[in-house]
């Protein structure tokens, strides 16, 4: 077990080390502290909370609310810290996806080249 944990740790270092680990925490970093792009992501994320609280509760979401989160959405596709943090993330997430491939095939005892 202690061997397992070893090397979970040696992974672990290996993605804190990688590109797009750091690019993300960049990225992270420049939006948080931007208060435009913060407080876009605040007011969508209210406005996502309200809607869910809506769903949970039965009620159905009306047009009006669903085009309101579109056009918040548009415009934060359009805040260059935003949409610059979410395509380091969707690099990150490239490289768990594949990390992830890995250790399957492995568990299923496929080539990791197959």
């Amino acid at each position: 077990m202690a061997t397992v944990m070893d090397q979970a740790e040696q992974l672990a270092g290996a993605i804190v080390d990688s590109q797009e680990f750091k690019d993300l925490k960049a990225k992270e970093e420049v939006m948080v502290n931007d208060e435009e792009a913060k407080s876009m992501l605040d007011n969508l994320n209210a406005k996502y909370q309200q809607v869910q609280m809506m769903q949970q509760n039965g009620k159905e979401i009306s047009d009006e609310k669903k085009q309101e989160l579109q056009m918040l959405e548009q415009q934060m596709k359009e805040n260059d810290k935003i949409s610059e943090f979410y395509e380091a993330q969707n690099h990150f997430n490239q490289l768990m996806n594949s990390v992830n491939q890995v250790i399957t095939n492995k568990l299923q005892g496929q080539n990791p080249e197959a």
